[in-house]
């Protein structure tokens, strides 16, 4: 029998072994060449007139020709919101000391809303945070440098880097990290500006120019700036002109990383080929900053105004009664103007956390009282508007409440609990959908021996467990 001899050029071995490993290879290569420079900066949208904060200077109630501007609104604890806000005038001068003196005159109105239901707010405090504490701050600045930045404005980046090192207060730390489809530290956090200025290359897209990897970036500035023993805050700023194609981290991690590392993300998406809901979540579920902006020219105006605003800021706090997408109206009477904003935050408590829910009972008893029905109508609307959200209910004693019994009050404080899920099932929500736990006395959250603290143990809570 004759046998038939197969003859295989190269060229065809090379196909076959691309078709049989479904075309991997074709891929990485794509990947290794990166995304096409992009054109001409994007044209910005009519009004489009932002400030930057570029210098300090002194709050007058005469002033003329200034803003109030909520920068950022800290919603990480659901129960103690913390607005960060800043008068600015035209110019770019952050006004420092409108929390001196007659404050309570000039700050005259604070209202919050949620659901139609407006609520003023006089239940709060204000202080002002300056550069002139000189609190210590570690800020981690993660360039993009995929292929779509092009030479000229990845030199820019870097330009706006070096620029930013000028502006450095001493006690503070820098970091540079500079990513495209990889990550490299190029500088590791310090204060030292000369390792810094030493250590930042501006040689445009050399080493880089590949695909764009924004999580990785990102985790990477936040395991720089955490490792920070001395710092006050610590942030990081991304910047990126571009989607995020090939992180190996999800957007959730990333957010769950920063919040344990106690980090804040502000975050600036650049031109018109952006997902701004990717970057403006991790900025909002981190209590940072987000911007957007259009021009080449912006790169150094915004990196110092993220830097200023960290250390100059005006500091609002209070708590809500309710949990949800809020918005608030803030008001400042001046002598010749009154200054308003308007700001949004959304407090509805990540899976895991704990959040306090304002229900009241008679002492030693378990029927909700008529001042219940606004949590309970809170926590309702919350659960409709997340139908596969999963709570646990827990109830809470002091240890002196009514017989001091540690028995009696585990089960006061499980019928409590049942109370609040009875209360929602009879409304429509499934009772598999709430889970309900008395813990009694045995997890106090105050000293006992207080009337003040007491009262803090008398409690009732609930936790996400899955949405």
């Amino acid at each position: 029998m004759r046998t038939r001899s197969v003859y295989v050029t190269l060229p065809s071995l090379i196909l076959l072994s691309l078709f049989l490993s479904g075309c991997t290879f074709i891929q990485g290569l794509i990947g290794k060449k990166g995304e096409p420079p992009s054109g001409p900066d994007a044209i910005p949208p009519a009004g489009y007139a932002p400030i930057y904060v570029q210098r300090n200077g002194t709050f007058s109630p005469n002033a003329a020709d200034a803003a109030i501007q909520v920068t950022r609104i800290d919603a990480t604890n659901p129960t103690q919101i913390k607005v960060y806000a800043h008068i600015v005038d035209s110019n770019g001068t952050y006004l420092s000391g409108a929390a001196n003196g007659n404050w309570r005159s000039w700050w005259c109105a604070l209202e919050d809303q949620i659901g139609g239901k407006r609520t003023t707010i006089t239940d709060f405090t204000l202080r002002e945070v300056t550069e002139a504490e000189r609190q210590p701050h570690a800020v981690a600045l993660v360039m993009d440098h995929s292929g779509s930045m092009g030479e000229t404005r990845a030199r820019a980046v870097q330009d706006a880097a070096e620029d930013l090192i000028a502006k450095k207060k001493g006690e503070d730390a820098l970091a540079f990290v500079k990513y495209d489809g990889s990550v490299l530290v190029e500088v590791p956090l310090t204060t030292d500006a000369g390792s810094l200025r030493s250590g930042l290359r501006k040689v445009g897209l050399s080493g880089f120019g590949g695909l764009t990897a924004i999580g990785n970036g990102i985790q990477a500035g936040i395991n720089q700036v955490a490792s920070s023993p001395t710092a006050e805050r610590k942030a990081v700023i991304i910047f990126t002109d571009g989607l995020d194609n090939s992180s190996t981290v999800s957007q959730d991690s990333v957010v769950a990383m920063a919040r344990r590392a106690n980090v804040i993300i502000c975050a600036v998406d650049f031109g018109e080929n952006t997902n701004p809901d990717y970057l403006k979540a991790v900025a909002e579920q981190t209590g940072g900053s987000y911007y957007k902006i259009y021009q080449t020219s912006e790169f150094d105006l915004v990196f110092e105004d993220i830097y200023r605003r960290l250390r100059n800021y005006y500091l609002i706090e209070f708590s809500p009664k309710t949990y949800g997408l809020h918005t608030i109206n803030m008001k400042l009477c001046l002598e010749r103007d009154s200054l308003t904003t308007i700001a949004s935050y959304d407090n509805t408590p990540n899976a895991g956390t704990v959040a306090l829910l304002n229900v009241y009972f008679d002492v030693g008893k378990s029927n909700l009282k008529s001042e219940s029905t606004p949590a309970i109508e809170n926590v309702l609307s919350l659960m409709e508007a997340y139908p596969t959200l999963r709570i646990e209910l827990r109830g809470h004693t002091d240890s002196t409440n009514s017989t001091g019994d540690p028995d009696f009050n585990r089960k006061l404080s499980q019928q409590r609990a049942d109370a609040v899920r009875d209360a929602l099932v009879a409304k429509g929500i499934t009772s598999s959908r709430i889970a309900a736990v008395g813990f009694g006395e045995s997890q106090p959250v105050a000293d006992n021996k207080t009337p003040e603290g007491r009262a803090k143990n008398r409690r009732t809570e609930f936790v996400i467990l899955g949405r």
